[in-house]
């Protein structure tokens, strides 16, 4: 295996110390400034590897989406998320799981409301999820299983931020077979009028 350039090695360095600052103190307070001190390196080398803050901020969502691929990448040369109930393990406890990452895209989501290029970025990243979601389980449910992934995808997402407010359920198994029976379970929907 290569060794990794020295770029990309401090690019990957002054990612993780933007993302520390991030979690530390908020996407908005946090200068290029901040990250130089955090990752130990000359402000001038920041721009130099990762370019403005707009630069830092696209390398950061680049970064997240290439570790959620990671994932279920080794998910899938595990063999594993090949049943429902192991398809909303892998979304609860390995995808939504990471409490940097979940602060970051919480960050990231915020600034969002304000710019739509940054929300057009997020809506694909999590549309990219859904539909890779979907496609495993669409041989159980058509055309429903989109609709399908994109109720366990929010509810994973979801348990994972009310977590961070502090908000947990007294059985969170309960929850995780929740978005299993949502990936696993055909059923159809009742008639209006149906008990």
């Amino acid at each position: 295996m290569a060794r990794p350039r020295i770029g990309d090695k401090r690019r990957g360095e002054i990612l993780t110390a933007f993302e520390a600052c991030v979690v530390r103190q908020g996407l908005a307070d946090t200068t290029l400034t901040d990250v130089a001190i955090e990752a130990g390196q000359p402000r001038s080398l920041v721009r130099y590897f990762i370019g403005n803050r707009a630069d830092m901020v696209t390398a950061l969502i680049d970064r997240l989406l290439e570790r959620g691929e990671a994932q279920l990448r080794k998910v899938e040369a595990q063999g594993r998320a090949s049943t429902a109930d192991e398809l909303s393990r892998v979304l609860f406890n390995e995808v939504f799981a990471d409490n940097t990452t979940n602060i970051v895209i919480m960050e990231l989501w915020h600034l969002s409301l304000r710019d739509a290029e940054l929300r057009s970025r997020l809506a694909a990243i999590y549309l990219r999820l859904v539909t890779e979601v979907a496609t495993r389980v669409a041989d159980r449910f058509g055309a429903d299983g989109f609709d399908r992934a994109y109720a366990a995808v929010t509810l994973a997402f979801g348990a994972a931020f009310f977590a961070h407010l502090g908000l947990t359920p007294r059985n969170p198994e309960l929850i995780r077979t929740a978005g299993a029976s949502l990936l696993g379970a055909k059923s159809e929907p009742s008639q209006e009028g149906e008990p």
